[in-house]
């Protein structure tokens, strides 16, 4: 499947403004893609070539990223993200999908998948969000948290497009809210599968290992010598674990 021609620029209406989202109508698996802070839909353009034409496919923009709507009166928490997404999945009628989430958009398909609304499992790469990860950053006091945001907003904002006071709400919202603790994650009951780099160096592969062991029955698969964005850099290898993965978990 190719990702400039075999699919069509949507959008739909939420009560934050309306989400833009590419889709290739296919007849078998829904599986809708988020991708991970400032970034957006083009990001799986390696990825989706390794996809057979029967699959069903949503690239989302998540809320103030992409061509989606960026009100400034918004707070872009995990939290309004997994709103804004719960109104998505209701209009399209899929909410037997399921969920491929990188970085930040592993955060929010795993807060998704924690609450009682329905998807058909979930599958984590690289995941942000994690409360241990969160707890080591504050562990460096006020400095090493204003250091870790300006980081994180600083290289968001190289990606073009992005809009400033988005990226700073996302980072601003990360500290305090909505964090994968274990109550949580707890509660994350379909089939689950996380993939990481083994040299991700934003976020370590080790909280990939505590967040396979805290999602109970999920299966890890760590790509050798990948980094951050596997998607990316070993795209069929990461494709063919999500043929395989929702293969085998499409009757469950």
């Amino acid at each position: 499947m190719d990702y400039d021609n075999d699919f069509s620029d949507e959008y739909a209406d939420t009560s934050f403004g309306k989400l833009h989202f590419r889709h290739h109508a296919g007849k078998t698996t829904q599986i809708i893609f988020l991708h991970g802070l400032g970034a957006n839909t083009m990001v799986w353009k390696r990825l989706v070539h390794y996809f057979p034409d029967d699959m069903d496919i949503y690239l989302v923009d998540l809320l103030g990223h992409g061509q989606s709507d960026a009100p400034a009166d918004v707070k872009y928490t995990v939290s309004n993200q997994y709103q804004a997404l719960l109104e998505f999945t209701s209009l399209q009628n899929n909410g037997s999908a399921f969920f491929f989430g990188h970085s930040y958009g592993g955060w929010v398909a795993a807060f998704y998948a924690a609450q009682p609304t329905g998807c058909k499992g979930i599958i984590l790469e690289d995941a942000a969000g994690l409360k241990e990860m969160f707890d080591k950053i504050k562990e460096t006091g006020e400095e090493g948290i204003m250091r870790y945001k300006e980081n994180m907003i600083r290289n968001a904002m190289m990606i073009s497009g992005n809009r400033e006071y988005v990226i700073r709400s996302v980072v601003d919202s990360d500290i305090l809210e909505d964090q994968l603790d274990d109550a949580l994650l707890s509660e994350i009951k379909v089939p689950s599968m996380v993939i990481w780099g083994s040299d991700d160096k934003m976020v370590d592969v080790s909280y990939g290992e505590k967040l396979a062991e805290k999602v109970r029955g999920s299966e890890m698969h760590v790509i050798n010598g990948a980094g951050h964005d596997a998607h990316f850099t070993n795209a069929e290898e990461v494709a063919k674990l999500i043929i395989d993965f929702v293969g085998r978990n499409q009757q469950g």
